[in-house]
């Protein structure tokens, strides 16, 4: 499991207040019990934590933990990096 995964569950854990989510990596936000509100909250937490910007759209097209994670780490590699001093 990617470090991004593995702090996704986390998040998701304590916004869903449920303990290991690591069996459910490809169940859908819904069937983990996130609504339509309690999914932009947490898209909120993941912008805050991982300092990405997510579009809505694309976020639902993979609609799992693990379809987060790899959205994640796309747009993290696709950030501007500093300049090396």
């Amino acid at each position: 499991m990617s470090t991004t995964l593995e702090q996704l569950c986390a998040l998701a854990q304590r916004e869903l207040g449920t303990d290991d989510l690591s069996a459910k990596l490809d169940t859908p936000f819904a069937e983990l019990g996130l609504d339509s509100l309690g999914l932009v909250d947490f898209m909120f937490s993941v912008e805050d934590h991982f300092h990405v910007s997510i579009e809505h759209d694309r976020a639902l097209q993979q609609p799992t933990l693990q379809g987060l994670a790899t959205l994640v780490d796309e747009l993290r590699a696709a950030a501007p990096q500093p300049a090396a001093a």
